[in-house]
Parts: C-alpha cells; sequence; structure tokens
C-alpha cells in the first residue's frame, strides 16, 4: 500500500512526495512529465506518468493506494474552465471510489465554502463537493493567498520596480508559503489519525496588505518597490497576453473582484492550529532573491 501523491511536480506535491519518502513511506506519484520531478523522488517512488484528466489513467496509478494528496491543477488554457475543474474532480472522485482509498487530503482554498462568485475557487467548492460524495474520510486544506504568487511578477519587479495586481494596496490578506501547505499535508497523509470530512483553514504566520508586503520586498531587495492596483480589464487583458483562454480570464477576474470585496474573509478563523511558520521576509530571501540577485546593491 502506498501514499499516491498527484501532481508531484507542482509547488505542494513535490514537497510532500519528497517529505513522504525522506519519512520512510511507499511513495507513488501521478505526473504529466518524470523528467520534472526531484532526483529523489524519482529514484525513491513508484512513477505513473499521464494526465490528471485521464480517469483510466487515474484510476490504475491509485490501485494500491491508501491515501491520496489530490490537487487540480492550473490549465490556463481551457475553453471553459468550471467545466474542466468538474471534469478533473470526476476523475478523482471515481479513482478514489473504484479503489476504496481510505484517506483523502484535497488541497482547495479558503473561499471555497461559497458556490459562486468566486471564480475558480468556487470551482473548488463544486470539487471538495464531489469528493465528500465517496470518500470514507477527507481534509479539504483551504490556504490563503500564496506568496508564490509574486513569482508571477519577477518581471515589473525588475523593470519598473513595481507589482501590478488588482486589488488595493490597504486590502490585507491572509498570505502563505506552498512549503507550509505542504508540510501540513504531508503530516495530515503519514498521520492519518483523523476520520470523517473536515475542512482545514491555512493562514500563514500573518495577515498582510499589499503596501505591507511591498515594503517587505522593498527592504529585502535594498530598493523602494511599490504596488499598483491595476483594474480588472487591465488586469484581463494582461491574463489574456499571457496565454489564458476567455474562460480562464474572465473566471479569474472574478476572482479578484471577490477577494477585493471588504465584506469578505476567509469561513475558517485563523487559530494557532492554522496558522504557519514561514514569513514573506524568509519568502522573499529563499525564493525571490535568486531570480533576482541583480537587483542586490553590490
Amino acid at each position: 500500500m502506498s501514499i499516491a501523491i498527484a501532481g508531484a511536480t507542482g509547488n505542494t506535491g513535490g514537497r510532500i512526495a519528497q517529505q513522504l519518502i525522506e519519512a520512510g513511506a511507499d511513495v507513488t506519484v501521478l505526473v504529466r512529465n518524470s523528467e520534472k520531478l526531484s532526483s529523489l523522488v524519482r529514484q525513491n517512488a513508484t512513477v505513473h506518468q499521464g494526465s490528471l484528466e485521464d480517469i483510466q489513467f487515474v484510476i490504475e496509478a491509485t490501485q494500491a493506494a491508501e491515501a491520496l494528496y489530490w490537487v487540480v491543477p492550473y490549465n490556463f488554457g481551457a475553453s471553459n474552465f468550471r467545466a474542466y475543474q468538474h471534469h478533473v474532480g470526476n476523475v478523482a472522485a471515481s479513482a478514489v471510489k473504484a479503489n476504496q482509498i481510505p484517506y483523502v487530503v484535497n488541497l482547495s482554498s479558503n473561499g471555497a465554502h461559497l458556490p459562486q462568485g468566486m471564480g475558480p475557487i468556487s470551482g473548488l467548492y463544486e470539487v471538495e463537493q464531489q469528493l465528500n460524495a465517496v470518500a470514507q474520510n477527507i481534509v479539504h486544506l483551504r490556504p490563503g493567498f500564496f506568496m508564490e504568487n509574486y513569482l508571477m511578477q519577477l518581471d515589473p519587479i525588475r523593470s519598473a520596480n513595481s507589482v501590478f495586481l488588482p486589488i488595493a494596496s490597504d486590502r490585507r490578506l491572509a498570505i502563505i508559503a506552498t512549503q507550509d501547505i505542504a508540510a501540513v499535508a504531508a503530516e495530515l497523509l503519514l498521520q492519518r489519525n483523523w476520520s470523517g470530512h473536515s475542512v482545514l483553514g491555512l493562514h500563514g504566520p500573518t495577515d498582510l496588505s499589499f503596501d505591507e508586503a511591498a515594503a517587505i520586498l522593498s527592504q529585502e531587495l535594498g530598493r523602494s518597490i511599490v504596488h499598483v492596483s491595476i483594474t480588472s480589464e487591465q488586469f484581463r487583458a494582461e491574463l489574456l497576453r499571457i496565454g489564458a483562454s476567455e474562460s480562464v480570464a474572465a473566471d479569474y477576474v472574478e476572482m479578484w473582484q471577490s477577494l477585493s470585496h471588504p465584506e469578505y474573509s476567509p469561513a475558517e478563523p485563523r487559530t494557532s492550529q492554522t496558522t504557519t511558520p514561514t514569513t514573506f521576509s524568509q519568502f522573499v530571501r529563499e525564493q525571490l532573491l535568486p531570480h533576482l540577485s541583480q537587483l542586490i546593491p553590490a
């Protein structure tokens, strides 16, 4: 029996697989491109190469699984993004049912308690329901805003000393490093001392405004970085420029509009259990600076 990890080349899946292997677990990984796996995972895990959209592939790859980590991969080219999410959710649910996988950890998002109005996050609400219908024991992880989203801002940080996002600079959100999400997921998959259906919010060490995040960037990079609030239409145009479909662009515009609304807040309250350790300063030093070393004063 093994622990199956979907999306093992992603921000969370790769780290989860590595941590499980280091803990001595029998690990199976499902990946589209095995060449992107770390050498540790490639050498120590059972590797199944295929698409998470392929129901037969996923059922066969998870036949011996005693636990499953599931994530809906990004698909910027999907002509109907919500239909794509529904299909991938159905694939996961079919595999859980066919193989009677007793434990599932599903990566969702804060805001996934809302079936409408949150763009791709509302799509994850539907995935949660699909999995709940078949899983005996499942935890839905609902983390906040990924710190890794700032990796999408490398070019404007380099060229304009700015971060461009469709949200007010004083808006505060829970912000979290994906390595902390992976650590929580790995522990749940290893311990399996939980039962039933549950939701676990994950909030990072503190809520930050986007101005505060820019100030931390400035301090760590040694130059002034500012947050620039762009319009929804500007954001949509940029998504289309980098290859997103019309459906994906519309969904992500809706998501940011909802996150910007002053009445929006995660359904899951912050507690000591949901507060993770990696600070934004630490993330900038460890993840952003390697890409931006030329910005550090000599």
